[in-house]
């Protein structure tokens, strides 16, 4: 299992290793309080998948503003999975750069070969921030969703 350290951005940005009480002090987007109507317990549901060791949270001026993790699929795939909060857009480059050289970091430490996420198609400002990590589109998942909504399934390939 891997632990990453913190990794500080500025005085009042960091990431750190995920604990669920970041989870219920994550004060949710829309699209994330549609997963809480349609996927009972949703907060211990993502505690209980957020891997120890796997799992980290973007805290910017003293909160939670995103939790995201990895979990292993086989040895070398993994996907990658995030609930951002209000609050990331104004730490946007903050938390991407941090979420950035984490997955970057997983990448190389596990010798992954597919490193993959799940976007709704509706989330703009997911599949953007998703490609900026270096996700790519692999194929369209109709009716994918625990809402019945339609998902991107994106990957980051390596050679």
């Amino acid at each position: 299992m891997m632990q990453l350290p913190t990794v500080r951005m500025s005085n009042d940005q960091m990431i750190v290793p995920f604990l669920p009480n970041h989870l219920h002090s994550l004060e949710l987007k829309p699209f994330e309080l549609e997963y809480v109507e349609h996927i009972p317990d949703y907060h211990e549901y993502v505690a209980e998948n957020a891997l120890r060791g796997f799992s980290w949270t973007g805290i910017c001026q003293g909160r939670p503003v995103a939790v995201f993790g990895v979990r292993p699929l086989w040895s070398t795939n993994f996907e990658a999975w995030m609930v951002p909060g209000e609050g990331i857009e104004r730490n946007a480059i903050a938390v991407l750069r941090g979420a950035r050289h984490i997955l970057d970091s997983v990448i190389v430490e596990f010798g992954l070969l597919r490193l993959q996420i799940t976007v709704r198609c509706e989330n703009e400002v997911a599949f953007r921030f998703a490609k900026r990590l270096g996700f790519k589109v692999e194929s369209k998942m109709l009716r994918f969703g625990p809402e019945g909504a339609d998902y991107y399934l994106m990957t980051r390939i390596t050679e």
